[in-house]
């Protein structure tokens, strides 16, 4: 191990100390982080820690970060317009995620901070006197399952006509987002609710992890194979490997460091797929995603959990597994607290 890679790993674990505090078992330190890059090419390595140590000092959100969040939500004056526990109660935090635990987790967060340090105890059931509902979590990917929940909650909760819908992201792909927003709005008109968005970052589609297709990798080639068939079986097109060169942005300033990591990523991701028996339709080796695809390709992570969205090198598998069983042929830098095979 060269010293690079040493300070390299020490820094990764030190950002990570605070991942599933109270939940998970594991100590995140430079050993952990250690066994999970050395299932990588050696050559690679010191890229890899490199380039995962950057994006975790951006997309990495500790419990600091979340307080700073609650904060700037409670100075906003276009969120929360009187600082008094009666204005307060008119303002509803709902609780409507159909799947995921990331919103009850916020929520929870929000409302033990506000108490303790606002003395405000904040409404999440009581519909009586409410003129504004606010939904927050942590990211929006493809948008769909905000999209879902709002058309539920419309559908089946009969909230106040005439009020107003804060959808509050700590960061937002952008990908689908005109879509979304576009539906959204539509939905609630319906019943006469005003909708605004709002997000602390934004991403687009260069931010995105998307590898180029290079051949001559078994995994790879065979995951291209089963794209391909998959085209013609379900007379779908597809969106497969990317064609054109990246530019350098904040979260990738090399573009060749950038290229390494994919393609790093994508051999672990379509070993990771070639593993898994009977999975999720949407497990794909970037990251869950819909269609005929590489996956979505994002990197966003809390404290709390790490979304299934991103690359499956980092977060698939079982740390307390063997090598013997399936979960254990895979070790994760950042276990999600459910595991799909």
């Amino acid at each position: 191990m060269t010293k690079k890679i040493a300070v390299l790993e020490e820094s990764i674990a030190d950002k990570i100390k605070d991942y599933q505090k109270d939940s998970n078992l594991l100590t995140f330190d430079d050993k952990h982080v250690d066994k999970w890059v050395n299932q990588f090419s050696n050559e690679y390595k010191e890229i890899i820690l490199s380039e995962t140590n950057r994006l975790l000092s951006y997309n990495y959100i500790t419990e600091d970060k979340i307080k700073d969040f609650c904060e700037t939500l409670w100075n906003s004056n276009d969120i929360i317009e009187k600082k008094t526990e009666k204005y307060v109660s008119y303002i509803q935090f709902l609780n409507i995620q159909q799947k995921g635990n990331s919103q009850k987790r916020l929520v929870d967060f929000l409302e033990k901070y506000y108490l303790e340090t606002k003395g405000i105890n904040i409404n999440r059931s009581n519909d009586i006197n409410v003129k504004k509902y606010v939904y927050i979590d942590d990211c929006m990917y493809t948008g769909f399952t905000l999209m879902k929940d709002i058309e539920n909650w419309i559908d089946n909760f009969n909230p106040n006509n005439d009020a107003k819908l804060d959808i509050i992201f700590l960061a937002m792909y952008k990908k689908n987002y005109d879509y979304i927003e576009e539906k959204i709005i539509k939905k609630c008109k319906k019943v006469n609710i005003d909708v605004e968005f709002y997000c602390i970052d934004s991403y687009d589609n260069g931010d995105l992890m998307w590898p180029k297709y290079i051949g001559g990798d078994e995994e790879i080639d065979g995951y291209n194979q089963f794209m391909e068939e998959q085209k013609k079986i379900t007379k779908k097109g597809g969106l497969g490997f990317r064609k054109f060169e990246r530019k350098e942005s904040k979260l990738f300033p090399s573009i060749v460091n950038r290229d390494i990591l994919e393609q790093e990523l994508l051999k672990s991701g379509t070993y990771i797929f070639s593993l898994s028996q009977n999975c999720n339709k949407k497990l794909k080796p970037m990251g869950f995603g819909n269609g005929i695809s590489l996956g979505f390709g994002a990197f966003f992570v809390t404290c709390f959990n790490i979304s299934n969205n991103c690359p499956l090198a980092f977060w698939w598998g079982d740390s307390f597994k063997t090598s013997k069983e399936t979960l254990g042929k895979w070790y994760p830098l950042l276990p999600r607290e459910v595991n799909y095979i």
